[in-house]
Protein backbone atom coordinates (compact mmCIF):
# COMPACT_ATOMS: atom_id res chain seq x y z
CA UNK A 1 0.00 0.00 0.00
CA UNK A 2 1.40 3.37 -0.96
CA UNK A 3 0.53 6.91 -1.92
CA UNK A 4 0.19 7.06 -5.71
CA UNK A 5 -0.02 9.89 -8.21
CA UNK A 6 -3.17 10.32 -10.27
CA UNK A 7 -2.64 8.38 -13.48
CA UNK A 8 -4.28 6.72 -16.45
CA UNK A 9 -4.43 3.49 -14.38
CA UNK A 10 -6.50 5.21 -11.68
CA UNK A 11 -8.67 6.85 -14.32
CA UNK A 12 -9.36 3.49 -16.00
CA UNK A 13 -10.16 1.70 -12.73
CA UNK A 14 -12.57 4.43 -11.61
CA UNK A 15 -14.33 4.42 -14.98
CA UNK A 16 -14.61 0.61 -14.87
CA UNK A 17 -16.29 0.96 -11.45
CA UNK A 18 -18.69 3.70 -12.66
CA UNK A 19 -17.14 6.35 -10.41
CA UNK A 20 -16.87 10.04 -11.37
CA UNK A 21 -13.55 11.35 -12.65
CA UNK A 22 -14.60 14.73 -14.07
CA UNK A 23 -12.94 16.81 -11.35
CA UNK A 24 -9.85 14.71 -10.61
CA UNK A 25 -7.29 15.79 -13.22
CA UNK A 26 -7.08 19.35 -11.94
CA UNK A 27 -7.78 18.70 -8.25
CA UNK A 28 -4.55 18.95 -6.28
CA UNK A 29 -6.43 18.41 -3.00
CA UNK A 30 -6.95 14.67 -3.61
CA UNK A 31 -4.32 12.25 -2.28
CA UNK A 32 -4.53 8.74 -3.70
CA UNK A 33 -3.47 5.47 -2.10
CA UNK A 34 -3.29 2.22 -3.97
CA UNK A 35 -1.96 -1.25 -4.27
CA UNK A 36 -0.24 -2.41 -7.45
CA UNK A 37 0.64 -5.87 -8.61
CA UNK A 38 2.39 -7.10 -11.74
CA UNK A 39 -1.01 -7.17 -13.43
CA UNK A 40 -1.65 -3.50 -12.64
CA UNK A 41 -3.59 -1.45 -10.13
CA UNK A 42 -5.57 -3.72 -7.82
CA UNK A 43 -7.36 -1.00 -5.84
CA UNK A 44 -7.35 2.70 -5.09
CA UNK A 45 -8.85 5.18 -2.65
CA UNK A 46 -8.61 8.95 -2.47
CA UNK A 47 -8.93 11.57 0.23
CA UNK A 48 -9.88 15.07 -0.83
CA UNK A 49 -8.38 17.26 1.87
CA UNK A 50 -10.81 19.98 2.93
CA UNK A 51 -9.14 21.86 5.77
CA UNK A 52 -9.59 19.84 8.98
CA UNK A 53 -11.77 17.27 7.21
CA UNK A 54 -11.34 14.77 4.41
CA UNK A 55 -13.74 13.47 1.79
CA UNK A 56 -13.11 9.79 1.16
CA UNK A 57 -13.67 9.23 -2.54
CA UNK A 58 -12.63 7.35 -5.65
CA UNK A 59 -12.68 4.03 -3.78
CA UNK A 60 -12.41 1.23 -6.32
CA UNK A 61 -11.26 -2.38 -6.36
CA UNK A 62 -10.64 -4.17 -9.64
CA UNK A 63 -13.18 -6.92 -10.33
CA UNK A 64 -10.49 -9.61 -10.08
CA UNK A 65 -9.47 -8.45 -6.59
CA UNK A 66 -12.81 -8.08 -4.82
CA UNK A 67 -13.71 -10.15 -1.78
CA UNK A 68 -10.20 -10.60 -0.40
CA UNK A 69 -10.11 -7.81 2.20
CA UNK A 70 -8.28 -5.31 0.00
CA UNK A 71 -11.04 -2.72 0.46
CA UNK A 72 -10.75 -2.84 4.25
CA UNK A 73 -6.97 -2.49 3.98
CA UNK A 74 -7.25 0.54 1.69
CA UNK A 75 -9.73 2.25 4.03
CA UNK A 76 -7.58 1.50 7.10
CA UNK A 77 -4.46 2.82 5.35
CA UNK A 78 -6.24 6.03 4.32
CA UNK A 79 -7.62 6.52 7.85
CA UNK A 80 -4.12 6.15 9.31
CA UNK A 81 -2.75 8.67 6.81
CA UNK A 82 -5.60 11.08 7.61
CA UNK A 83 -5.00 10.75 11.37
CA UNK A 84 -1.27 11.44 10.90
CA UNK A 85 -2.25 14.45 8.76
CA UNK A 86 -4.40 15.85 11.60
CA UNK A 87 -7.67 15.36 9.74
CA UNK A 88 -10.48 15.33 12.34
CA UNK A 89 -13.00 13.26 10.39
CA UNK A 90 -13.54 11.51 7.09
CA UNK A 91 -16.79 11.96 5.19
CA UNK A 92 -18.03 10.04 2.17
CA UNK A 93 -20.92 9.67 -0.23
CA UNK A 94 -21.94 6.25 -1.52
CA UNK A 95 -24.74 4.72 -3.53
CA UNK A 96 -23.70 1.10 -3.00
CA UNK A 97 -21.31 0.62 -0.07
CA UNK A 98 -23.08 2.04 2.99
CA UNK A 99 -23.22 -1.36 4.72
CA UNK A 100 -19.49 -1.89 4.09
CA UNK A 101 -18.60 1.48 5.58
CA UNK A 102 -20.99 1.05 8.50
CA UNK A 103 -19.07 -2.13 9.45
CA UNK A 104 -15.92 0.01 9.49
CA UNK A 105 -17.39 2.52 11.94
CA UNK A 106 -18.87 5.13 9.61
CA UNK A 107 -22.22 6.59 10.58
CA UNK A 108 -24.94 7.90 8.31
CA UNK A 109 -25.64 11.63 8.51
CA UNK A 110 -28.08 13.98 6.90
CA UNK A 111 -26.48 15.92 4.04
CA UNK A 112 -27.45 19.09 5.93
CA UNK A 113 -24.89 18.10 8.61
CA UNK A 114 -21.97 18.37 6.19
CA UNK A 115 -19.29 20.89 7.11
CA UNK A 116 -19.22 23.78 4.65
CA UNK A 117 -15.86 22.82 3.11
CA UNK A 118 -17.16 19.28 2.42
CA UNK A 119 -20.48 20.56 1.03
CA UNK A 120 -18.58 22.84 -1.36
CA UNK A 121 -16.65 20.03 -3.06
CA UNK A 122 -17.73 19.13 -6.58
CA UNK A 123 -18.23 15.53 -5.40
CA UNK A 124 -20.80 16.63 -2.80
CA UNK A 125 -22.32 19.54 -4.71
CA UNK A 126 -23.04 17.78 -7.97
CA UNK A 127 -21.10 14.68 -9.01
CA UNK A 128 -22.78 12.31 -6.54
CA UNK A 129 -26.56 12.03 -6.78
CA UNK A 130 -28.77 13.40 -4.00
CA UNK A 131 -29.82 9.81 -3.29
CA UNK A 132 -26.27 9.00 -2.10
CA UNK A 133 -25.81 8.04 1.53
CA UNK A 134 -23.69 10.60 3.39
CA UNK A 135 -21.46 9.10 6.10
CA UNK A 136 -18.80 10.19 8.58
CA UNK A 137 -16.17 8.72 10.85
CA UNK A 138 -14.43 10.85 13.46
CA UNK A 139 -10.71 10.18 13.77
CA UNK A 140 -8.34 10.24 16.71
CA UNK A 141 -9.76 11.99 19.76
CA UNK A 142 -12.70 13.47 17.84
CA UNK A 143 -15.10 10.57 18.44
CA UNK A 144 -17.99 12.80 19.57
CA UNK A 145 -17.86 14.97 16.44
CA UNK A 146 -21.41 14.13 15.27
CA UNK A 147 -23.59 13.23 18.20
CA UNK A 148 -26.67 13.91 16.11
CA UNK A 149 -26.05 11.14 13.61
CA UNK A 150 -29.06 9.09 12.54
CA UNK A 151 -27.76 6.08 14.40
CA UNK A 152 -27.66 8.06 17.66
CA UNK A 153 -31.22 9.35 17.04
CA UNK A 154 -32.68 5.88 16.46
Amino acid sequence: MEQVAYSQDIDALLVACDLPIDDLRDNNNVCFFGLRHESGLMGVIGIEVCGDFGLLRSFAISAANRGNGLGQKLVAFSEEWATRSNIKALYLLTTTADTFFERLGYEELSRSEAPRNIAETSQFAGLCPDSSTFMCKALGSNHALHRTSRRARR
